[in-house]
């Protein structure tokens, strides 16, 4: 196997909806295997050997990439510091981020949850759970299109509105929904992936009673998809769930109740390490750590997500 030389870039993608990945990684032979793993993935790729040049790389062209992934541990500019470094920049503040990790220590988890790393790779990648995590990529890229559509015709109007009530019951209403709620705070396009988050699983533990161990059957098998279409679909998990935001004296509330029996919510609202890199679970993480508070009521089928209205102070 040959050298990857600086700049080693994958090209020629194939998939129509392929992404431009910019992958940071000092290990040469690691960076390899993985830039040939996701360009047969069909996907286009660069590589940049540490934090700094991949910097470099993005402030000379912002729009090259579509997704960064990067180590946690390199020289001369580690991932976290990368992270920071382009999320507080407007070029590439909505730049998603995914963190390779071989750390286990919950305070290292946070800290990059906490900079805005979307989602954490335990080394070695599991190739399953890093096609999930593209594809929830190539849906965030096209979510943040349609809000930034309908922010900029529409945010004057927002401005006035006090209160949102809306009714949902699919899938496919989680994103349109989440916009809108979203669209009452300042950060909308910050904390949108948070609601997404919070009701998705609402639907999925409220309406379609799917639970940790069966969503983690279903991933390993490669039915959950399908099997999400066929509850869809049946009368007997039909209901809806509530989304609500409303303006307070303090900032801004958010609530999301389901129907459902509940489910063991305490473990998703702390930075363990296992749940960060899982497959499942690691979405109420990520909302836990883009509001300022996060609490879910009784047995978990109600929550309620909190923004002061100073919210320079939370990011």
């Amino acid at each position: 196997m040959s050298a990857l030389p600086q700049n080693f870039t994958k090209g020629d993608a194939r998939e129509a909806d392929a992404l431009r990945i910019l992958l940071a990684e000092d290990d040469r032979l690691a960076a390899l295997m993985l830039s040939d793993q996701l360009h047969e993935a069909g996907h286009f790729v660069e590589v940049a050997l540490n934090g700094a040049e991949a910097y470099a790389m993005l402030r000379e062209d912002p729009t090259r990439a579509d997704l960064l992934i990067t180590d946690r541990f390199m020289p001369m500019l580690d991932g976290l510091g990368l992270t920071r470094r382009i999320l507080r920049e407007p070029p590439t503040r909505h730049l998603p981020v995914v963190m390779l990790t071989g750390a286990s220590d919950a305070q290292s988890i946070a800290e990059g949850l906490e900079a805005g790393v979307m989602q954490y790779l335990a080394k070695p990648v599991d190739p399953a759970l890093l096609a999930q995590v593209l594809k929830a990529v190539r849906r965030q890229i096209e979510e943040r299109r349609r809000l930034a559509q309908m922010l900029g015709s529409q945010q004057a109007g927002f401005d006035n509105i006090q209160r949102i009530d809306l009714h949902l019951r699919t899938r496919a209403e989680i994103a349109p929904v989440a916009s809108l709620l979203a669209s009452l705070s300042p950060h909308a396009q910050k904390i949108m992936p948070g609601l997404q988050d919070l009701i998705a699983n609402a639907i999925e533990h409220g309406l379609y009673r799917l639970g940790g161990p069966a969503k983690r059957a279903l991933l390993a098998s490669g039915t959950l998809e399908q099997e999400m279409d066929k509850r869809e679909g049946d009368p007997a998990y039909r209901g809806f769930v509530e989304a609500a935001a409303k303006r307070t004296e303090h900032g801004l509330r958010f609530a999301i109740r389901d129907p459902g029996p509940g489910f063991a919510w305490r473990q998703h609202l702390r930075p363990d390490p296992a749940q960060a890199t899982s497959r499942t679970g690691r979405g109420l993480l990520r909302a836990s750590l883009l509001f300022d508070e996060v609490q879910f009521h009784k047995d978990g089928n109600l929550v309620t997500a909190t923004l002061r209205t100073r919210q320079e102070s939370i990011w």
